[in-house]
């Protein structure tokens, strides 16, 4: 796969105070990259530098056809520019209909009267905003001028699409109709597209890679699977909101890797982390498997006693917090639950394989630096 963009050593400063450092990320053609983080993570600086909206304090972009920004000309500038196109956080329409929104773009470029009403009609089909056409945007819904947005960018068959926080103060069904939207064009016409969101959720089901920024830094990248499923950091996994983050201490090395004391308890894990080292370990709750007390059956190779402390029923899922010698919360259908009578006080048997267990290095924050 081609690269579309190439960042190196790239660093952005405001009022003295470096925002952004990103030593290296590459945005290869036709994927959907997903940059996550939280508020003032340098997420839509990243994006502004990209769509070149900005300029750098330092460092370099290498672009699609090899074009670097260190060496750009205005009129290079002007050429790139026109093969991208950009979603903003708030929908900003110009004062006119919803036709003349998508429609505008075009007449800038100068293309012919006849193929913009063929590229605006077909826009509005796609978004479902024909009986819209004529409307006046400001009695637009905020579903509507969302769509809107995002029409007036896709009608330029962009090559590149950025889109920074593109479904913020939306509800649920007006989110998921865009998100579908979005993730339905950008895969039918092949385009690469930067999706800067701090909602993690939200860009699962679009993203083929996924990239976490924290205080302005690139943290971690990858598929998006494999980010939740094995964060780089302490920091990562709290912000990917991971549940059964511990603590513990590498007690002694195994063949298999180490053994783990985490709090009364000592579990198998495999990790290179030396004897006496603390550690965040981190289980998923899909990982953990309840068994009945007296179980001896299946190869997982943690097997711990435990006692049910609450369970929580979400519609076809149950989530059963337990004791095992530390705190564990794991997931079971409904029906798992009611045929295995999990209710507070149950006594029962954990199982999850070493393989389950995700070993970190501890962190400067976690011991109060």
């Amino acid at each position: 796969m081609r690269t579309a963009f190439l960042v190196e050593e790239l660093e952005h400063r405001y009022d003295g105070r470096t925002v952004l450092r990103v030593e290296r990320l590459e945005v290869r053609e036709g994927e959907v990259l997903a940059v996550v983080g939280p508020n003032g993570a340098g997420k839509s600086t990243l994006l502004r530098l990209m769509a070149l909206l900005e300029e750098p304090t330092r460092g370099e972009v290498v672009f699609w056809d090899g074009s670097r920004l260190s060496a750009m000309t205005r009129r290079d500038k002007r050429r790139l520019s026109r093969e991208m196109a950009m979603v903003f956080q708030e929908p900003f329409l110009l004062n006119r209909d919803v036709w003349q929104n998508l429609e505008y773009g075009l007449k800038l470029r100068g293309v012919p009267r006849p193929e913009r009403a063929r590229k605006v009609e077909a826009m509005l089909r796609t978004l479902g905003l024909e009986p819209l056409a004529r409307r006046h945007v400001s009695s637009l819904s905020g579903g509507e001028a969302r769509k809107v947005s995002l029409g007036r960018a896709m009608v330029l068959e962009p090559r590149v699409l950025f889109l920074d926080e593109p479904l913020t103060n939306l509800d649920l069904p007006s989110r998921r109709e865009l998100l579908g939207l979005i993730s339905d064009m950008v895969r039918e016409r092949g385009i690469t597209a930067v999706y800067v969101s701090h909602d993690h959720h939200e860009v699962l089901e679009i993203a083929d890679r996924l990239a976490v920024m924290l205080g302005g830094e690139l943290v971690q990248e990858g598929k998006p699977d494999e980010v939740f499923r094995r964060p780089a950091s302490e920091e990562v996994a709290a912000f990917l909101g991971a549940e059964n983050l511990l603590e513990g201490r590498v007690v002694r090395r195994t063949e298999e890797g180490a053994a783990i004391l985490v709090g009364e308890a000592v579990i198998h894990a495999v990790t290179d982390i030396p004897e006496g080292e603390m550690v965040k370990v981190m289980i998923h709750p899909e990982e953990v498997v309840l068994l009945p007390p007296e179980s001896s059956s299946g190869s997982a190779r943690n097997r711990l006693p435990a006692r049910v402390l609450e369970v929580r029923e979400t519609g076809p899922v149950a989530r059963v917090r337990l004791d095992c010698g530390f705190p564990l919360a794991a997931l079971v259908t409904s029906t798992s639950r009611k045929d295995m009578g999990l209710e507070p006080g149950v006594s029962l048997r954990v199982a999850f394989k070493a393989t389950s267990v995700h070993v970190m290095p501890y962190s400067s924050r976690s011991r109060g630096e």
